[in-house]
């Protein structure tokens, strides 16, 4: 996922921004995690996971929510007549709520506010259906199926209701899309321009769904201010298209990604962003070195992985306010660490052990340290 993680490290390793002495305090928001994976597979038991993500200062965690899962038929003909039950007519839309109503579910019986992240068009809506992260051919279909979302999940949806016993948290935050700057994850031609629209149409549909929802952009690895810039050239605005704005500031090494953060900082500023929060989507420092042959100089060990959960934290908290940093998260909570060559695959504060059941890492413990000490 993350190409030019070593060619950014390089590029940052001549100018490292020194973290301040002393400490800084952040709201318990602040403290995010990944939450994909393993906790995908089925069985897990997703109300356990999270009370461990609770009691180990997560506020947050980001959601990927699969359109195609939801929404895999355009008409109910198209459904093999055994599955009919599993969907419900939404504006004629064949949808299945059933996944994203255990995450949503399991979330707030635990305290933990939600960030949807909406990726991948079914291939009825889909440009190439091809291509796995196609995106949608009309922007509007996404931005229909955000609406769905909120009419589920929102402060009004059919959800709550629905579902008596779990107290009530509504989806409010929705990220469009994931790293749409490489064609991997959005492939197209010309990506700024093709995502500019998306987020406008995206931005439209959830604030007439939800005035008071958070659209945040897709996060940006590797040269990040460089590609923000090329989005405000290619149609993006201050006003319209995003509430916040997020980066994934994967580098060497915590003062490094500090340093990211202020070049997109300078270039919201300078574009009539000045106000707009920023938000860490994503970053990590994997356990996978002697294990994964992908970007060596940046994976670490074990030990290293909690030292970096450590420094990186404190690092953010002390530059939250000059940077308007609102909100990182840590990828991921859980990962496999065996039996691959990718190096996010060793990214997590727990692991999948040799029985299958999740173990903690020393990730984990360093990030509750700095999560309870940091959390006001």
């Amino acid at each position: 996922m993350r190409v030019f993680v070593t060619v950014v490290a390089a590029a940052l390793s001549a100018a490292i921004f020194a973290v301040p002495a002393g400490s800084a305090t952040v709201a318990p928001g602040f403290f995010g995690v990944m939450a994909n994976g393993p906790l995908d597979a089925p069985g897990v038991n997703l109300g356990k996971e999270g009370a461990v993500m609770h009691a180990n200062g997560v506020g947050t965690i980001r959601l990927p929510v699969q359109w195609p899962q939801l929404q895999p038929y355009a008409n109910f003909d198209q459904i093999p007549a055994s599955a009919r039950g599993h969907f419900t007519n939404v504006g004629g839309i064949p949808t299945d709520f059933s996944i994203v109503d255990a995450q949503i579910g399991a979330a707030a019986r635990n305290k933990i506010d939600v960030t949807a992240l909406v990726l991948r068009a079914p291939a009825w809506a889909a440009v190439d259906p091809s291509e796995t992260f196609s995106p949608p051919r009309n922007p509007a279909t996404y931005a229909r199926f955000l609406a769905t979302l909120i009419g589920r999940y929102g402060p009004k949806g059919s959800f709550w209701p629905a579902n008596p016993s779990v107290p009530k948290r509504p989806l409010r935050n929705f990220q469009i899309w994931n790293e749409p700057s490489l064609k991997r994850y959005f492939p197209v031609k010309s990506w700024a321009p093709a995502y500019a629209k998306l987020l406008r149409a995206s931005y439209t549909a959830v604030k007439a769904a939800d005035s008071k929802a958070t659209v945040i952009t897709a996060g940006l690895p590797n040269f990040s201010w460089r590609d923000y810039a090329t989005l405000f050239k290619a149609g993006m605005r201050s006003r319209g298209y995003f509430d916040a704005v997020a980066v994934h500031p994967f580098t060497g090494t915590a003062d490094g990604s500090v340093k990211i953060l202020g070049f997109v900082r300078a270039v919201l500023d300078a574009n009539g962003a000045r106000n707009t929060p920023l938000w860490v989507t994503e970053i990590s420092w994997p356990s996978g070195r002697g294990k994964a042959d992908a970007n060596q100089s940046w994976v670490t060990t074990e030990a290293g992985e909690a030292l970096k959960v450590d420094q990186v934290y404190r690092a953010y908290a002390k530059n939250a306010k000059r940077l308007k940093l609102a909100r990182a998260y840590w990828y991921n909570w859980v990962s496999s660490d065996s039996g691959t060559q990718d190096a996010f695959e060793y990214a997590g504060l727990r692991a999948v052990g040799p029985d299958g059941s999740f173990v903690d890492k020393p990730a984990l413990a360093a990030y509750r340290r700095v999560a309870l000490a940091l959390t006001r």
